[in-house]
């Protein structure tokens, strides 16, 4: 096994500026209306590259398919189905991907959905890649799934509660010959931001597992220090964006996106 530990110092994202966007997003959505396959913003406007597939919209079961891809290539666009709506309980959705290229066929499913938007608990993300065709096609594939109880992560955040018995951020990623597990765990910083301490096990699997002692001996303190460079460099990008997003209000990010969807 091989153990990762790195902390690293992130702008803070108030919980509600968070439920304030996930509430506009649902106010957008639902003032969308479905003509035939078409869908309409409230003023009339097209969205150019989003048809309904099935269902009714935005109820549970609809499907949507992006149409951007006109070039030839083999079929890309992702279909995104609601498998729930309902702001006060769940809102879920699962998003497909899949390359029909006949040398490598790959399909990526992506589960994402959070409980309650008027009040979040909990968002989960899960994710399953297939391939086949070519060689060694069930080493390309893997599993990963992603959980944040929103619930213990700002109490955490800001100080306010002791330690958590478990890390609010918790994931895995599993593979044909390792299996990874990742934690996250926010603290209070002394300038007002949050100091978010990463943990990472890595576990061999099938024929591998005797040999990752091996490897790790080897390339330890490398692997060490791009896990470090890779959380640095993460945690850079967030806090030169991160802090603009939070201060923007009001129908600046709902304009924002409905510019983003009326883009061709």
């Amino acid at each position: 096994m091989a153990r990762f530990q790195h902390t690293v110092t992130l702008a803070p994202v108030p919980r509600r500026w968070l439920e304030s966007c996930l509430g506009m997003l649902h106010d957008l959505a639902e003032g969308t209306q479905a003509d035939g396959a078409r869908l309409r913003l409230p003023d009339g406007r097209l969205l150019p590259d989003l048809v309904l597939e099935q269902g009714r919209h935005p109820r549970p079961g609809a499907r949507y398919r992006a149409t951007a891809a006109e070039d030839g290539r083999p079929e890309t666009d992702p279909t995104v189905t609601v498998l729930a709506w309902d702001r006060r309980r769940e809102t879920a959705f699962e998003i497909v991907t899949q390359d029909d290229d006949p040398a490598h066929r790959a399909r990526l499913v992506c589960v994402l959905g959070i409980r309650s938007v008027a009040r979040p608990r909990e968002a989960w993300l899960a994710a399953t890649l297939r391939t086949s065709g070519g060689k060694g096609p069930k080493y390309l594939g893997g599993t990963g799934r992603l959980h944040l109880d929103l619930g213990s992560w700002w109490p955490s955040a800001s100080g306010r509660a002791r330690r958590p018995s478990r890390a609010p951020l918790s994931g895995t990623v599993t593979h044909a010959l390792a299996r990874a597990t990742v934690t996250a765990v926010p603290r209070p910083a002394p300038d007002g931001r949050r100091r978010v301490t990463v943990k990472a096990r890595l576990k061999g699997r099938s024929f591998a597992r005797p040999l990752l002692p091996v490897v790790m001996a080897v390339v330890g303190r490398r692997a060490h220090r791009a896990f470090a460079e890779a959380l640095d460099g993460a945690a850079e990008q967030w806090n030169a964006q991160a802090p603009g997003l939070v201060h923007k209000e009001g129908e600046l990010p709902r304009a924002e996106l409905t510019r983003a969807l009326l883009a061709p």
